[in-house]
C-alpha cells in the first residue's frame, strides 16, 4: 500500500510539468532571471513608523546611487508588517562573493548621508532593534 501511495504521490508530481515537456518548454538560465533578496519583516509593536523612517533613508542612498526597483510592500494581512524585495544587480553570482562591490559603494554613501561612520552604525542598530522577527530568502522574476 505504501508503494502505491508514493507511486501515485509522483505521479501527481510530475502533472504540473507535462505542457512544459510536451511545447519544448526550456527553463531560463539563472543569468536570465531578476535575483531578488527578500525580507520578511514584523515590527516590534509600535516601531513601524520608524522602521520605515529609517527605510526612506536608505531608499535616498539608492537614489544618489542611481538604483531603483526596491519593493516595499506595508502588509495588510498575514503574519508579516512589511516585505521588502531587494533587486540583486550582479545575479544570483554574488551570492558567492566574499565582498560584493556594490555593497561597499552603499555603504560608503550611506555613511556619508549619515553623518560619519558612528551615526550610521547607529541608524543600523537603531533599525535591527525595531525587528521583532524576520526571514529572509532568495527568489526570481523570469525576464518574459
Amino acid at each position: 500500500m505504501k508503494k502505491l501511495v508514493l507511486a501515485v504521490a509522483a505521479i501527481g508530481l510530475a502533472i504540473p510539468a507535462a505542457p512544459a515537456f510536451a511545447d519544448n518548454h526550456e527553463e531560463p538560465s539563472l543569468a536570465e532571471l531578476d535575483w531578488y533578496r527578500v525580507n520578511l519583516i514584523k515590527w516590534k509593536p509600535g516601531k513601524g513608523e520608524r522602521a520605515h523612517e529609517i527605510i526612506e533613508m536608505f531608499q535616498k542612498v539608492d537614489e544618489a546611487l542611481g538604483h531603483s526597483g526596491v519593493i516595499d510592500l506595508h502588509m495588510a494581512t498575514g503574519e508579516w508588517d512589511s516585505i521588502v524585495a531587494l533587486p540583486m544587480r550582479q545575479g544570483i553570482a554574488a551570492m558567492g562573493w566574499s565582498e560584493n562591490p556594490e555593497g561597499k559603494k552603499w555603504e560608503a554613501e550611506f555613511i556619508r548621508q549619515a553623518g560619519g561612520e558612528d551615526k550610521a552604525k547607529a541608524l543600523w542598530e537603531e533599525f535591527d532593534s525595531l525587528i521583532a522577527r524576520q526571514q529572509r530568502h532568495i527568489g526570481h522574476i523570469d525576464r518574459d
